[in-house]
């Protein structure tokens, strides 16, 4: 599959996961109510809100990334050598850059010279750690959520 359809996939399948767990999370804190939400509905709740505010932020990276996977395809006058790669490199490895490709994970696009080198473009470097950092809580969170669902069920069975 080309890098352009990947990068659309990615963009598509972030969009509706950010948008998903939004709605997952703010329905359930308002069908419970914020002070009437027991330990468990606030987990969850938080753990889809870290899980959609990474998605959203990857979807981002993806976006910056099509924005120079589309330079870097443009064939046009002007288009050597290969702009993102010029802007993240300089001149001296913008001239012997040969071509670039996607990287999923991290998402970033991936500049590569005739002599093996390679170098990703300036997407912003906040993106991939910062949407790590909020995937890792929203499945610490939701594992959180279902150990204290798991307790109080054992909870509500030794007192009732």
């Amino acid at each position: 599959m080309g890098d352009g359809l990947v990068l659309l996939l990615v963009l598509v399948v972030g969009a509706v996961t950010a948008f998903g767990l939004c709605g997952y999370g703010f329905g359930t804190l308002s069908t419970h109510g914020v002070r009437r939400a027991d330990r468990v509905t606030r987990l969850r709740v938080l753990a889809a809100l870290a899980g959609a505010a990474a998605a959203a932020l990857y979807t981002w990276g993806a976006l910056h990334v099509l924005s120079d996977w589309m330079e870097v395809e443009d064939s046009g006058a002007g288009s050597a050598p290969l702009r993102p790669c010029l802007a993240a490199g300089g001149p001296k490895k913008a001239a012997v850059t040969m071509s670039a490709d996607v990287q999923v994970l991290p998402i970033r696009l991936i500049c590569h010279t005739r002599t093996g080198e390679s170098y990703p473009t300036g997407m912003p470097g906040y993106i991939n750690p910062t949407a790590a950092f909020l995937a890792l809580s929203g499945v610490l969170l939701a594992v959180g959520a279902g150990y204290a669902s798991g307790h109080k069920a054992r909870e509500q069975e030794r007192n009732g």
